[in-house]
């Protein structure tokens, strides 16, 4: 497996070494609202994640729900953003928490009023860092974190979700 840098240098000595697709296959599980996603991995294993719902949403609570999946995602990749950057800028990062919070309704998701947001109308994640860097460095480097964070990008609307419809028979 290569390095960081070697990652880095290929990539910026030639861009299509950095063409990547990603493909997660998400299966109906016959208890609750359960999913089990199984993610390929370069080095032969697969990762498994079973998401899951609360029990007052017919979910047997044993796994996080898609909800909380988006969260911990944005507060995972602006931790592995500002990990690469670091890296780059030289600077090391002494600690680091992102708090992910996300403000929703129920009810949207429901369809009980079709004018509200089935979804976070707030996304609020909350960066708390300590770096051996001075204060303007350090924002520098999150600046760049977050806006080449690729969740946040996505999330963000830069990406059209184009589901296709497969109905088998």
């Amino acid at each position: 497996m290569p390095s960081f840098k070697e990652t880095f240098d290929a990539i910026k000595a030639d861009w299509a070494a950095g063409e990547k697709n990603f493909n997660i296959e998400c299966e109906m599980l016959p208890d609750g609202m359960q999913t089990m996603c199984t993610m390929g991995n370069p080095a032969g294993d697969d990762f498994k994640l079973l998401i899951d719902a609360p029990g007052g949403l017919s979910g047997t609570n044993k796994g996080p729900s898609p909800l909380l999946v988006i969260l911990a995602s944005i507060g995972a990749c602006i931790i592995a953003v500002t990990k690469f950057w670091a890296l780059l800028m030289d600077i090391k990062i002494e600690e680091m928490k992102v708090f992910s919070r996300g403000h929703l309704n129920l009810g949207a998701l429901f369809g009980i009023d079709d004018s509200k947001l089935p979804g976070y109308d707030k996304l609020e994640p909350v960066i708390r860092i300590k770096a051996d860097a001075p204060e303007e460095k350090i924002n520098e480097l999150m600046d760049k974190v977050l806006t080449h964070c690729p969740v946040i990008t996505n999330f963000g609307g830069a990406t059209k979700i184009n589901p296709k419809i497969q109905i088998k028979k």
